[in-house]
């Protein structure tokens, strides 16, 4: 009957393990990111762009513009919607990421964004969660400020 019980708490200690495992990790992340429109080939018909990322991802990133959409009120504001894909290139993997902007055309070219995380590669490969970025952007360079959340299995 020992040995039963022991081989049960063996397993049951086991299981216990191998699920907390399987739960995600996340970690609250904020910092500065660098961006620059792309001098390189862009087969995007909106925008490409390449940002620095510094803070809790240390990273290089590319954005792909998908959409540009003016709004009613466009005339009078500037404010634009933009869409695209952003993939954020880490030592650990790389994070892919939906991004949906608010983009104001003229002045300083003020920007507010919800990049949204829909998996990646390496550590990053189911990761889920967050970035919200708010910055500026004109003439082709910008700087702005990151805060989130990324979940990942390890």
């Amino acid at each position: 009957m020992f040995r039963k019980n022991l081989l049960l708490a063996f397993a049951l200690t086991l299981t216990a393990s191998l699920t907390a495992s399987a739960d995600p990790v996340c970690k609250a992340v904020h910092g500065r990111v660098d961006l620059a429109a792309s001098t390189g080939p862009c087969s995007s018909k909106v925008l490409c762009a390449t940002g620095v990322l510094h803070g809790a991802i240390k990273a290089n990133s590319e954005f792909f513009g998908t959409s540009f959409v003016e709004t009613y009120n466009t005339p009078d504001t500037g404010v634009v919607l933009l869409t695209g894909d952003n993939t954020i290139h880490t030592a650990d993997g790389d994070i892919l990421t939906k991004d949906s902007v608010v983009f104001n055309l003229t002045g300083d070219g003020e920007f507010a964004e919800v990049d949204t995380i829909v998996g990646g590669s390496g550590e990053y490969l189911d990761a889920t969660g967050y970035l919200q970025v708010t910055g500026t952007f004109a003439n082709g360079v910008g700087v702005g400020m990151y805060v989130g959340k990324i979940c990942w299995r390890r």
